[in-house]
């Protein structure tokens, strides 16, 4: 009886002690605030009048008035949602002005959907960090891996700025240690605050599973984007209208941003940027990698001033821009609409010829034609212009066989099922 009554004395005091684990505590506050903000997401497909389940994932709630975040490689998996609240109520799925389910920004990934309580209840959305992440902090997932609703996994920022990940073309990643999986894309990374830092977005694995790196888009990210989305239905980007690549300088492992077409008619153009000129310097910041440009530029908003510093001959070139929204209205007819949808590309007119400024991750030219390719010939016709590109598109109807393009100086015979260099 002593041995009973000493036992229970010990498992007392261990869990009382348990309970007064401060860390403890701060992740179950955490996970109990960001909690409610979470939704499950299940999507599907119709086939032959039947629904198909094609993928699950997670939303967060950004607003009392219905708004979620997820991303959008979850949503163009389907045509049909089923979003369920925390405690499983499933909510309505509001249409935007356009008529469609979401919007979305293909370039950062996030897709936004608008639902609303059956009951009329209002919906808890979560709260943004103030405060930066930084590497060694504390952080926690709430989301759906593998249809598991409400599961929470914790761990650390393993490091900030990720870039070159190849998820999407606008990378800024937080990557941390903790568990994801699938399922878990669209839900809230939160602060030990239960806030907001980022939005779970994908991994880095060779087996589909959890290995110990994922990666979240930065709720800085986040805000502005669906911000953009909400009062403008797309994300308003300013452009200065040159492509570049990288080059490798000294030992071979250092690299710089070199001009390698400058589009006709761009405030880059008209400022005399040319072909060949080195980016040194955004704002003060130091460019070394093309992600370090695109997250310079695509982090000001349309109507920001931005100073450029280049290097050409020897000598360093300052010019100042204001940013502005590229004008696409006059160029974006149905073939070149045809050809951004189903091959996923966008070109323009350039100094060197029709140019390749965008290529799409879900379009049939990925991983066969890349940004700042010269198109010379499509189906043997050739290129030297976008009249030609629409003349050609329009005479087989939107459907292209084969081109040349120039690439490094190279003329490369590109298909869609092969590639020769010539």
């Amino acid at each position: 009886m002593k041995k009973l009554y000493a036992i229970i004395i010990i498992m007392f005091y261990l869990s009382s002690a348990y309970a007064r684990d401060p860390v403890s505590e701060k992740f179950i506050t955490a996970a109990q605030k960001a909690s409610p903000s979470v939704v499950s997401i299940q999507v599907f497909v119709i086939e032959n009048g039947h629904y198909r389940k094609v993928g699950y994932a997670s939303g967060t709630i950004l607003s009392s008035k219905g708004y979620v975040v997820t991303n959008y490689h979850v949503v163009s998996k389907g045509a049909v949602y089923q979003i369920n609240l925390a405690d499983g109520t499933e909510c309505e799925i509001e249409s935007f002005s356009d008529g469609s389910i979401y919007i979305m920004d293909e370039k950062t990934d996030i897709a936004l959907l608008k639902i609303r309580h059956p009951a009329g209840m209002p919906l808890q959305a979560i709260e943004f960090e103030d405060e930066k992440v930084y590497p060694g902090q504390w952080v926690m997932a709430i989301g759906n891996p593998f249809g598991l609703q409400q599961s929470v996994t914790g761990g650390i920022v393993s490091s900030v700025g990720r870039s070159d990940i190849g998820f999407a073309d606008i990378e800024d990643y937080i990557q941390t240690d903790v568990p994801i999986n699938p399922g878990n894309s669209g839900g809230p990374l939160v602060s030990l605050n239960g806030k907001l830092v980022g939005i779970n977005t994908a991994i880095r694995t060779q087996t589909g599973g959890y290995q110990g790196i994922s990666f979240a888009i930065p709720a800085s990210i986040v805000k502005q984007v669906v911000g953009e989305l909400i009062h403008y239905g797309r994300v308003r980007r300013g452009w200065l209208g040159f492509l570049v690549q990288e080059k490798f300088i000294k030992d071979g492992t250092q690299t710089q941003v070199e001009v390698i077409s400058v589009v006709e008619g761009s405030p880059a153009s008209r400022a005399g940027i040319e072909v060949g000129d080195i980016v040194r310097r955004v704002d003060g910041v130091n460019i070394k990698k093309i992600s370090d440009l695109v997250k310079s530029i695509h982090a000001k908003q349309v109507g920001s001033p931005i100073e450029l510093v280049i290097a050409r001959d020897g000598q360093l070139m300052t010019y100042n821009f204001v940013l502005h929204e590229k004008t696409t209205a006059k160029k974006y007819n149905q073939w070149l609409n045809t050809l951004q949808s189903g091959y996923g590309i966008t070109v323009d007119d350039s100094r060197n010829g029709v140019v390749i400024v965008e290529v799409h991750q879900f379009g049939l030219a990925y991983n066969v034609l890349k940004k700042g390719d010269i198109i010379q010939s499509i189906d043997g016709i050739r290129i030297a212009s976008l009249h030609d590109v629409i003349a050609v598109l329009k005479k087989n109807n939107g459907v292209i066989q084969n081109c040349i393009v120039l690439r490094s100086g190279r003329a490369i015979r590109c298909s869609f099922n092969s590639q020769e260099i010539e």
